[in-house]
């Protein structure tokens, strides 16, 4: 997140790709940090807001790149979006389709052994492009 905050700033669009369905990777279920014992969520909220609010940075959370082509400063990238079944351009994060969806499935972070409704599920899957020139 900071190599991508830091590309932004320097007045280059980011795309930033992360597999799972949210930023913030294993820091993210931690309780606290070691040697410290700093809440963990406390230490990486500040740095998520500051990723998703930027102008130069768009997250493509739930997606993986399955091609890159071209040469260093030309070139493009073929980015697989996993489906959501949700619209995120309304999402509120409310949980209304949560608890309206019938599919059940194994949590995200898979500490719990209890089943949980989501709407996230396994399915078709949406292509993305993007360049390397930002555009």
């Amino acid at each position: 997140m900071q190599a991508a905050l830091d590309v932004a700033n320097s007045g280059f669009k980011v795309y930033l790709v992360e597999k799972n369905p949210s930023i913030g990777g294993n820091m993210a279920q931690l309780d606290k940090t070691f040697p410290t014992n700093d809440c963990s969520t406390c230490m990486i909220s500040p740095k998520l807001i500051e990723v998703a609010k930027h102008p130069n940075i768009e997250i493509l959370s739930h997606s993986e790149i399955h091609g890159i082509t071209g040469e260093p400063g030309n070139f493009k990238v073929k980015v697989k979006k996993k489906a959501r079944y949700v619209d995120e351009s309304i999402c509120t994060g409310c949980g209304t389709c949560v608890d309206n969806c019938p599919v059940q499935y194994r949590p995200y972070f898979e500490q719990s052994a209890d089943e949980k409704i989501e709407a996230q599920r396994k399915g078709k899957e949406e292509s993305q492009s993007t360049n390397g020139t930002g555009e």
